[in-house]
Parts: structure tokens; C-alpha cells; sequence
């Protein structure tokens, strides 16, 4: 069964990794996987992007 991480713990990581620390010791030092930090960043990526997309107005073409 899937481990649940709290939101603080993602923030940590992904400040420790910011902050230089590779991703496989912060793995060692927050026990956890690497896979779990990659979809995580993957997930963050998207959101990243979607907000973009959202804040981007469309131009609106008159026809006459």
C-alpha cells in the first residue's frame, strides 16, 4: 500500500534539493524513494504549466 507524505515533507524536499542537495541523499536522509521525489517534480511541472496556460489571455478575432 502506498505511503501517504505530508505537504510540508514535499516542501523540505524539494527545498533541499533547490538548495543543491542531490536527490538520491536527500532519498537517504528523508527515506524515501527516488522515484517518489521524480513524480513529485514531474507534478509540480504540470501544475507549473497549467497555472501558465490559465493566467495567458486568448485573443479574441473580430470578424466583420
Amino acid at each position: 500500500m502506498a505511503r501517504r507524505y505530508s505537504y510540508d515533507l514535499r516542501m523540505k524536499i524539494f527545498k533541499a534539493v533547490d538548495e543543491e542537495l542531490s536527490i538520491v541523499k536527500a532519498c537517504k536522509i528523508f527515506n524515501i524513494s527516488r522515484n517518489t521525489i521524480y513524480r513529485w517534480k514531474h507534478l509540480k511541472w504540470k501544475q507549473e504549466i497549467l497555472k501558465q496556460n490559465l493566467m495567458v489571455q486568448p485573443k479574441v478575432i473580430m470578424q466583420k
